[in-house]
């Protein structure tokens, strides 16, 4: 069941993620690589504990999305420089909310 819901919330901030590049008219494979990058990112956060290196769980995950978002930045500096402040932002915040959530759903799946 939490492996369900991981899947649930990583589709959701997926699309959180990808629907204003849809709405700005932007490829289907560049909504489509957002989609999935961060549904490959929540299942990573909510499968991985930093504690071992002090890192708490509301540092741990906007820390993995930033480091997951890293190389995207990096492809798309070359095109769009003005996107890659914006997805750096969108990386932390997005970690921090994957992180309240497993945090919290924590309570209900123990």
């Amino acid at each position: 069941m939490y492996l369900v819901f991981t899947i649930a919330v990583g589709l959701v901030i997926g699309l959180i993620d990808a629907l204003p590049m849809y709405l700005k008219k932007r490829g289907k494979e560049e909504c489509l690589s957002a989609f999935l990058h961060y549904v490959v990112v929540t299942f990573i956060i909510f499968n991985v504990s930093l504690s071992q290196l002090g890192f708490n769980e509301f540092v741990a995950g906007p820390l993995l999305s930033l480091l997951m978002a890293l190389p995207v930045a990096v492809m798309v500096s070359k095109e769009e420089r003005k996107a890659v402040p914006v997805i750096l932002v969108s990386a932390v915040v997005l970690g921090l909310v994957i992180s309240i959530i497993k945090h919290f759903s924590l309570l209900w799946f123990a």
